[in-house]
C-alpha cells in the first residue's frame, strides 16, 4: 500500500510540473517553446513511466520492469555497484585466500613403471 502511495504523489508532482512547463512553453517563442514542449511532454513521459513500472511490478515478482534495484540493501551486501574487496561480498568466495585457484586439481597421473627387480 505505501507503494501506491507514493507512486500517487510522484505522479503528482510530475504532472504538475510538465503542466507548467507546457503551459510556460505556450506563452515563449522560438527555441524556448520547443525546448519547453520537449520537456513538458518528458516529464509527462516519465510520470506515465513510473504508474507503468508499479502496476507491472507484481508480474516481475515485485520489482518495477524486473530490474533488482535494491540487491543487497537489506542484506549488507553491495547494492547496484560491486565493491570488490568488501566484507559482505555475496560472490560466495570471501572465505578463500587470496590467489587460491577455483578450478579442480587436477587428476591424478598414472603411476610410473617400477623399476625391473634385481636378479
Amino acid at each position: 500500500m505505501h507503494m501506491v502511495i507514493g507512486i500517487v504523489l510522484h505522479v503528482t508532482i510530475l504532472s504538475i510540473v510538465g503542466y507548467a512547463l507546457l503551459w510556460t512553453a505556450s506563452k515563449a517563442e522560438g527555441i524556448v517553446a520547443l525546448i519547453g514542449r520537449l520537456l513538458g511532454l518528458w516529464v509527462f513521459l516519465l510520470a506515465i513511466l513510473s504508474v507503468v513500472a508499479v502496476v507491472t511490478a507484481p508480474m516481475f515478482g515485485g520489482k518495477p520492469f524486473g530490474i533488482d534495484m535494491m540487491h543487497g540493501h537489506d542484506h549488507g551486501g553491495p547494492g547496484w555497484a560491486h565493491h570488490w574487496g568488501r566484507d559482505g561480498d555475496r560472490d560466495g568466495d570471501e572465505d578463500k585466500t587470496p590467489g587460491a585457484s577455483t578450478m579442480a586439481p587436477a587428476a591424478n597421473p598414472a603411476p610410473a613403471k617400477p623399476a625391473p627387480a634385481k636378479p
